[in-house]
């Protein structure tokens, strides 16, 4: 039985302009996401999430953000029509703003079928906004990144931190444990991603490269570049529950 698009409307719409998103972008450091235009703007005067108000970066909050292809097609099937709307409009934009650079078409896809049942009026407007110069980040590229269990050695043998320590709960093994990660990406994103997955409190965790524990705002270049520069990639990190003192 297919969803009806009224139950699905919270997965696919914009909390700040509550319309269907359009360019989809996340924030990375919290992981919401909205309207490339909508989050922009924000951006220009506030450096936190609008939705979980966490910070997104100090200084440069727009080069912690990414457009999220995957999501973007998704709403692109599922919404009826939406596609050919926001491509016609930007032809249309782009005809009578000739001063402004082409930009690049929608992801092409499947318009999509109705999904069963009628909204009921209730889907949010279908609404295409005027087309931004893509955000460019000249010194970020894609860290392959590998996240494991702890292992700690005793008397010359492996053992995994989780099951030294069953007082802390077991930590089990990611499902996926290669990620691809921004260069620029800090450990606190990590340690999010293994919390949300695995739930556990993350103030309960540590994040280790080399068996040294790293900070929070350490990003993946960084590391790279001082505990990794030697071997070969993927960038091994690992997970354990931050021991009683």
């Amino acid at each position: 039985m297919k969803p009806k698009l009224k139950d699905l409307n919270e997965n696919i719409t914009c909390s700040l302009c509550f319309g269907y998103l359009i360019d989809a972008t996340t924030v990375i450091e919290c992981l919401c996401t909205f309207c490339k235009t909508c989050i922009v703007k924000h951006l220009d005067e506030h450096n936190t999430c609008p939705k979980c108000n966490e910070v997104i970066h100090q200084s440069h909050p727009k080069e912690h953000i990414r457009y999220d292809r995957t999501l973007q097609s998704i709403v692109y099937k599922v919404v009826p029509g939406l596609q050919k709307q926001v491509d016609d409009q930007r032809a249309e934009y782009e005809s009578t703003h000739p001063e402004v650079p082409n930009t690049p078409p929608s992801d092409k896809g499947s318009d999509g079928e109705e999904c069963n049942g009628d909204t009921n009026g209730k889907s949010p407007p279908r609404r295409a906004r005027s087309p931004l110069p893509p955000l460019h980040n000249t010194c970020d590229y894609i860290v392959p990144v590998q996240v494991d269990p702890h292992k700690t050695t005793v008397n010359g043998n492996s053992s995994s931190d989780s099951e030294m320590e069953d007082k802390n709960g077991t930590l089990q093994e990611l499902s996926k444990p290669i990620l691809g990660c921004p260069a620029r990406c800090p450990i606190r994103v990590i340690k999010k991603f293994v919390q949300t997955k695995l739930n556990v409190q993350q103030e309960d965790l540590d994040i280790l490269c080399n068996d040294e524990i790293l900070g929070k705002d350490h990003t993946l270049e960084f590391i790279k570049m001082t505990r990794w520069r030697t071997k070969d990639l993927p960038l091994v990190l690992t997970y354990r529950v931050r021991p009683d003192i």
